[in-house]
């Protein structure tokens, strides 16, 4: 696991433009600068989160999100602050955002860990409802081989079902979500 963040990488990469912002104030100044503190915070947070495989428990997950979202703080302040932006005024209105954000994130982190299985179902109900809304759902499933009737003889569902299921498929089970869609068209 990397150590501490630090700002080594935020300075470097931000000092050619630090002269350039204080000369002019154009919004293609503050775009390069941006992406300048984009492109390090980035790196660090490559750093910061491990793989999923490697993800840490709670303690530590809560730690690390504090200290994203510090340094994402002082970044923030660093840009605005170089535009004549009240840094403190600022300072008091993050406060309360970034109590909110490193809630949802270590929420979302500890039930991504504790239930991989419950997350990836409801990822898929999100994209089924995405699809449904779009009107590409039914056509996917179609192409798919999920037909009105049933899977479709010769179909990429019925080799699924051949090779997962064979010929009982259990209720409540993806393919029986994905057949039911189908034939509710």
């Amino acid at each position: 696991m990397p150590g501490p963040v630090t700002s080594n990488s935020v300075k470097e990469s931000t000092h050619s433009s630090d002269k350039s912002a204080t000369a002019e104030t154009g919004w293609g100044v503050v775009r390069e600068y941006l992406e300048n503190i984009f492109s390090a915070l980035f790196k660090e947070l490559k750093e910061q989160f491990p793989p999923p495989n490697e993800a840490p428990g709670h303690e530590k997950r809560i730690a690390t999100v504090s200290t994203v979202l510090d340094r994402v703080e002082e970044w923030f302040l660093q840009v605005v602050g170089k535009f004549g932006v009240s840094g403190e005024l600022l300072k008091s209105l993050t406060s309360s955002f970034k109590f909110g954000v490193k809630h949802v994130v270590v929420t979302i982190g500890d039930v991504c860990e504790q239930h991989p299985y419950l997350v990836a179902l409801a990822l898929l109900a999100i994209v089924i409802s995405v699809l449904s809304s779009q009107g590409i759902l039914l056509p996917i499933l179609r192409i798919v081989g999920f037909g009105p009737l049933g899977p479709i003889k010769g179909g990429i569902a019925a080799w699924l079902q051949g090779w997962w299921f064979g010929p009982a498929v259990s209720k409540g089970s993806w393919f029986a979500m994905l057949q039911c869609l189908a034939m509710i068209g």
